[in-house]
């Protein structure tokens, strides 16, 4: 895959099914990030501007699909270079005890780091929705943002415990 580039669209009449539909065309041709903000263009137009991360090589492809799509003129280029943070990535077994019973599913979290001490906590959105998902299957209808901060907060900077537990009933462990 070639380096990414950034590129930067004004968008000035397109609905939002369009847009919505271009995103996702953009997704399959590789694009890693996509950002739509809403903005108020020359002569108080409504319109959108577009940034979007995708491979050097796929530029000529994207250029064709917003031009075809969305009929854009032209766009920028903006060359940059990402920079991350410190980054640790784990996988716990996540006990949670709902209506008396304890449900187990594995939950992927990272730990950011930065200037050599621990910043935050995040919890896969994706793992946590599938597990609110079965809880409710299973009959316990637990919110996704209580879930998500009762396991953030249980996640510390240290090394991830194998097992996280958490009761829902009572109160949150580790």
């Amino acid at each position: 895959m070639s380096e990414p580039v950034l590129l930067l669209a004004q968008i000035d009449d397109a609905p939002g099914e369009l847009l919505a539909d271009v995103m996702d065309q953009l997704t399959d041709l590789g694009a890693v990030n996509i950002q739509l903000l809403a903005n108020i263009g020359k002569k108080g137009r409504p319109g959108h501007t577009l940034l979007v991360d995708i491979p050097a090589d796929a530029e000529d492809e994207v250029a064709l699909l917003l031009a075809g799509e969305i009929g854009i003129w032209g766009y920028r280029v903006l060359r940059s270079e990402h920079r991350h943070l410190d980054i640790r990535r784990a996988t716990v077994d996540l006990d949670l005890r709902a209506g008396g019973t304890v449900h187990r599913a594995p939950l992927r979290v990272k730990r950011i780091f930065g200037g050599g001490r621990f910043l935050r906590v995040k919890a896969e959105h994706d793992d946590l929705a599938r597990i609110c998902a079965d809880l409710k299957k299973a009959g316990h209808l637990v919110p996704l943002a209580v879930l998500k901060s009762r396991v953030e907060v249980a996640v510390d900077g240290d090394e991830p415990v194998a097992t996280l537990s958490i009761d829902l009933d009572h109160g949150a462990g580790a």
